[in-house]
């Protein structure tokens, strides 16, 4: 039994849990935007991303693209065809770096299985399927909303979104090839100097489906959200440049920036998730 597992939980105040009901509903409502009216993007004769109808238009005029039967039609070369789209203008940067490439839909596959990979820079402008994940660290199980445990980190400016927002711990997409628990690992060592992750002291907040218009295309995310005890002693440092810095807020701070939008809106998501289960309810 770990620390935390042995201390009594508190009761928030009933003024904090009616602002926390309202931040959790207001904040659940924007994060499944129905995509009816967005165009299909098939590969290998699988739906595997939404778009809208200009940039699917856009995306068609590229050499093996084509728009048939309603639907924005991607050829089977994704490297050659993701650097024409790059070099079009119609990527979203470029990292580099590798997704999972799952179907959302198709006759002959299960949503989620995963038919290829691309590069991360055009799953946005595609509308295909992401994963990420999402973690809240606390310094110790809190003794009220009042008491600064949580530590958030500050996104960098030159993020490309939601600069100078507030963030969880560490966030970041799985890459291709990774488990929900690998990517977790590598996004708190990268962003946040966590080398080790105990299991008695993680916990599964839950996973969301997200599905809203972002800048530069729209999202399609499965979210997987927890929360850990962080090492007594151990205090976060920027690693990887993408956190400007760190602080330890109470809930109520949390809830304030969440309130404010000045926080990311999936972790703030997990940051909710996380009260519900650290401050009784």
């Amino acid at each position: 039994m770990t620390p935390d597992a042995k201390t009594p939980k508190v009761r928030a105040s009933e003024a904090f849990e009616a602002r926390l009901n309202a931040a959790c509903a207001a904040l659940s409502a924007g994060f499944f935007v129905s995509d009816a009216a967005l165009v299909p993007v098939r590969f290998m004769e699988r739906t595997i991303g939404r778009t809208d109808e200009a940039h699917a238009r856009s995306v068609a005029q590229l050499p093996g693209a084509s728009l048939r039967g309603g639907a924005l039609v991607l050829p089977q070369n994704l490297e050659a065809f993701g650097g024409a789209m790059r070099d079009a203008g119609l990527s979203q940067g470029w990292r580099g770096e590798l997704l999972d490439l799952r179907v959302l839909e198709g006759v002959d596959a299960q949503p989620g299985d995963v038919v290829g990979r691309m590069e991360r820079a055009l799953f946005r402008p595609l509308g295909a399927a992401t994963a990420a994940v999402h973690l809240v660290g606390h310094l110790r199980r809190p003794a009220s909303e009042a008491d600064p445990v949580f530590i958030l980190g500050r996104r960098s400016a030159s993020k490309l979104v939601g600069p100078g927002l507030w963030d969880g711990l560490a966030a970041g997409m799985i890459r291709a090839g990774e488990s929900p628990a690998e990517g977790l690992a590598r996004e708190a060592a990268e962003e946040a100097g966590l080398e080790r992750i105990e299991a008695a002291d993680l916990r599964s907040l839950g996973r969301a489906w997200i599905s809203r218009p972002v800048r530069g295309g729209w999202m399609h995310e499965m979210s997987f959200a927890y929360a850990l005890r962080l090492p007594e002693g151990w205090r976060p440092r920027p690693v990887d440049g993408e956190v400007e810095h760190f602080e330890a807020m109470s809930a109520l701070e949390v809830l304030e920036l969440i309130e404010g939008g000045r926080m990311m809106k999936e972790a703030a998501q997990a940051m909710l998730l996380a009260f519900g289960r650290l401050l009784a309810s």
